[in-house]
Formats: structure tokens, C-alpha cells, sequence
């Protein structure tokens, strides 16, 4: 099998690195997924020294599939680069490196979503949120609804084979002293959370989100799932809501697609 050249001059920069008396490298687990065949595999490689990790080579084919150019002239830099993330849309979808289990990982923020009634201000609200590398993203504040419905997904062909995932979302809930004896908080009902995989069953479960602190961000989980052939393709996910009271108190900031911990 023939090497992209690009993968060789990071493979070498990667082993000079290495050669300066400590000699222990680690090969990790190679495999390949062939993005015509969901029962092929994924190339990975990664080296440790000092508590770096190398991150796995298919984000090469993730950025060239969305056209991002990064430079790759400092292996260290590079690193650096995947584990704090790279936007493959404009503040809308994140690829990042866990650097602990050196996995692939997706942000997916709510204008990837469908909301129903997202575009209608007297039931959304749309409000910029920074994030900590310093992008700014848009997040989606619930005003009133009787029926809640957010809806998203992710293609898994880049996820990390045999991994075990799981998908979270990051929430926040708050109180509003305008309230009307008719609108009720959302942590006061539960929640429905589904993951449907491609090809088996959907998952589903039940949650209350009135133990989470009021005002401050926190991650519900969604649900988990193997990186297998059987889950190669598009997965959906969902929070739902459908009782007839008109409920508010709900900020979305995103979702995340990450190795269970």
C-alpha cells in the first residue's frame, strides 16, 4: 500500500523528534475505513513520548474533505492544533482530537440543528457565545413552546473504529421571575433523549434536568454507542418535549460526539 506523501513527512518529522536518546515510540492499533465500504477499516498511528500524543492520520482526508489547509511543518503545533479543534463549517461543526484516547471527535453547534420554530423569534432566541479558544458561535435560548423538538446529526464514517462513543449535549437552564402560572420551567418535565443509529435499533431515554445547577452550563447524556460497520453512516439525535403546557428555560450550545470516559 502506497503512503500519501504528506503522511511520510509527518511520520518522519515525527520520528526525528524521537531520536534525540529516548527511544521509546509506541505503534498503536492501525486500521482503515474505506469510505465506499463500511466494512473496511481506518489508518491510525500514534506515538508516545513525554505525555504527547499523536494524533490519528485520517484527519488528513476529514480537512482535505472540507478543503481546510493547516500547516503541518511542526508536528508538536499540529497536535496542539487538533486537540483544541478545527471548524470544518464556520462555527457550526468542530472536528477536534481527544488527546487522551486519541480518538476522532465532532462539536456539532445548533445551527447544524433542526428546531422546530427555531427561526421564529417569539418562541427562539439566537445569542452569540464565545467560546475558549475564542471563536464566537450562536447558541439557542428556548422563549416558549408546547412542543419541543431539536434534532441533530453526524456522519460517523470519521469516527475512531471500535471505539465506544457517547453524545452529549451541553445545556443550561434558567429560571425567569416573568413567568406566568401557565408556562412551566423545562427541568420540570422529562426529557426525551434518542441516538438512531444507521443500521439498528434506536435508543432512548429519560431524563429531568432539575438537578443541574440554574444559570451554568452542564452535559446531559444523550447516549452511547461502538464505532462498528453496523454503525457506519448517519446517526441522529434528539431532545423531545411534546406535552401541551407551553415550557421555556432551555439554552442549547451544542453537541458533542466524543469516546465515553
Amino acid at each position: 500500500m502506497q503512503i500519501h506523501p504528506a503522511i511520510l513527512n509527518i511520520m518522519n518529522q515525527m520520528r526525528l523528534m524521537e531520536s534525540d536518546g529516548s527511544s521509546e515510540i509506541k505503534q498503536v492499533e492501525q486500521s482503515s475505513i474505506n469510505k465506499t465500504d463500511s466494512s473496511a477499516k481506518e489508518t491510525e498511528i500514534a506515538a508516545r513520548k513525554g505525555g504527547r500524543t499523536r494524533p490519528p492520520l485520517s484527519f488528513l482526508s476529514i480537512l482535505n474533505d472540507a478543503n481546510i489547509e493547516i500547516d503541518m511543518s511542526c508536528p508538536h503545533k499540529l497536535c496542539d492544533l487538533l486537540y483544541a479543534g478545527v471548524y470544518l463549517k464556520p462555527n457550526t461543526l468542530k472536528y477536534f482530537v481527544d488527546k487522551k484516547s486519541n480518538k476522532n471527535c465532532f462539536a456539532v453547534f445548533p445551527r447544524e440543528f433542526y428546531i422546530c420554530w427555531g427561526e421564529n423569534p417569539k418562541y427562539w432566541k439566537w445569542t452569540q457565545e464565545k467560546e475558549p479558544s475564542g471563536e464566537d458561535i450562536e447558541v439557542a435560548e428556548l422563549l416558549d413552546v408546547c412542543w419541543l423538538e431539536v434534532r441533530g446529526k453526524i456522519d460517523t464514517i470519521d469516527l475512531s473504529p471500535g471505539a465506544l462513543y457517547e453524545i452529549v449535549f451541553v445545556l443550561k437552564v434558567y429560571e425567569n421571575p416573568n413567568d406566568d402560572i401557565e408556562k412551566k420551567h423545562i427541568s420540570n418535565y422529562t426529557l426525551t433523549l434518542t441516538i438512531i443509529p444507521p443500521r439498528v435499533k434506536r435508543l432512548s431515554r429519560q431524563a429531568i434536568l432539575k438537578e443541574n445547577p440554574v444559570g451554568n452550563w452542564f452535559e446531559i447524556v444523550v447516549g452511547e454507542f461502538i464505532m462498528s460497520p453496523e454503525n457506519v453512516g448517519i446517526m441522529e439525535f434528539s431532545i423531545e418535549e411534546y406535552t401541551p403546557t407551553w415550557k421555556n428555560g432551555l439554552t442549547i450550545k451544542c453537541a458533542i460526539i466524543r469516546p465515553k470516559k
